[in-house]
């Protein structure tokens, strides 16, 4: 027997087959490689540790350099200067002489006094001597016993004259410019130089009385001079003043700078910033912030690259950074980049992971996030 098979059920036959092989080709065999696509569709983020830092509230102000101690040294008495013993800049230690006048009648009125007090020793020790041998009275001793006393107050004065000839070192420092010549004649109040203890110096400045609650001696500053850029001198508060200014309302604060290497001179002005409430802080990037109503959020990263919705409490602000008080440990991966419609839940690739873990050196990594 014989069956004829009509043309439009072959063409039927046919598409069926070809519609069965898409389905295996693209249905069945297909849903493979979408779930492939959908891992590799993973947002891409980029991520921060948040960190501790040492955080403080900072107060800024100007304020001016003094020395530790300074002194314009000035002649005592009248006289012609006869040496100067010293340079311009020189250093000098406590009780160095620095210049002289010419003191020949008082060094010579010295030796006079000197000579009487000698004198009035032995006279004392011999009138002993007879008070031993009961060949003198008492009152003899009395008597000379005072004598030597006059004689060595005499010696004194004649000291102290004989000393106002000499100008010395009250505290070790540095000398400045000379101002007279030797021969010159001087009076009392005449100029020599000046001396400057600035091994350390004192930093002035003042603060509105709004932060007077805050103040004590033991904080900490930073003040930087325009004479070394970029360099931060480090120092202490040692007094607050007892008293408000009415005009200007604020409070004179003064500090102390170590000063070893002579960088920093009196008078000098200085940019300071008063350091308070200095403490350890979690810190994160600014940009990490997702602000809701009044609250603050931020997504996190876990290990299973899965991210969590956080809320944070901020503390304060500086330049790119915010102190996170509550919300956050340290080193949890804060993300800082992909944010956009970013939801809890979802799956993230992030790009800087390698960088994080410290496996490639910072800046390797894709930093921006398609």
């Amino acid at each position: 027997m014989t069956f004829q098979v009509s043309r439009p059920l072959i063409i039927v036959a046919a598409v069926a087959v070809v519609a069965a092989g898409a389905w295996f080709a693209f249905g069945k065999g297909g849903s493979a490689p979408q779930q492939r696509g959908a891992r590799m569709d993973a947002r891409p983020v980029v991520g921060v540790a948040a960190h501790k830092e040492t955080f403080a509230d900072r107060i800024e102000a100007i304020g001016t350099l003094f020395a530790k101690e300074s002194v314009t040294l000035t002649a005592k008495t009248q006289g012609i200067i006869r040496s100067i013993d010293f340079e311009d800049g020189q250093t000098f230690r406590k009780g160095d002489q620095i210049a002289a006048v010419d003191a020949g009648a008082e060094d010579a009125a010295l030796n006079v006094e000197l000579a009487n007090q000698e004198q009035q020793k032995k006279e004392l020790e011999r009138t002993m001597e007879l008070v031993r041998d009961n060949h003198v009275s008492q009152a003899k001793v009395d008597e000379q016993t005072a004598l030597l006393k006059k004689a060595q107050a005499t010696v004194a004065a004649a000291r102290v004259r004989s000393g106002d000839r000499r100008i010395i070192a009250p505290f070790a420092g540095i000398v400045g410019t000379r101002r007279i010549s030797v021969g010159a004649l001087v009076t009392p109040g005449t100029i020599v130089t000046t001396l400057d203890d600035i091994s350390e110096v004192k930093l002035d400045f003042s603060i509105p009385e709004t932060f007077i609650s805050t103040l004590k001696p033991g904080l900490d500053i930073e003040a930087i001079a325009s004479a070394y850029a970029g360099e931060v001198f480090k120092g202490r508060v040692v007094a607050v003043d007892s008293r408000i200014d009415p005009v200007t309302r604020s409070v004179a604060v003064r500090a102390m700078i170590p000063n070893e290497d002579v960088k920093l001179r009196p008078g000098m002005l200085m940019v300071v910033q008063l350091i308070k409430d200095q403490r350890e802080s979690i810190m994160v990037p600014e940009i990490a912030l997702v602000p809701e109503n009044d609250q603050q959020f931020v997504f996190t990263v876990g290990p299973d690259n899965v991210v969590k919705r956080l809320k944070v409490v901020i503390g304060r602000r500086r330049a790119g950074a915010v102190e996170i008080t509550e919300g956050l440990n340290e080193g949890d991966i804060v993300i800082t980049e992909g944010l956009q419609d970013l939801r809890a839940g979802s799956k993230v690739n992030l790009v800087n992971a390698a960088e994080l873990r410290g496996d490639v050196p910072p800046g390797e990594a894709q930093r921006h996030p398609g």
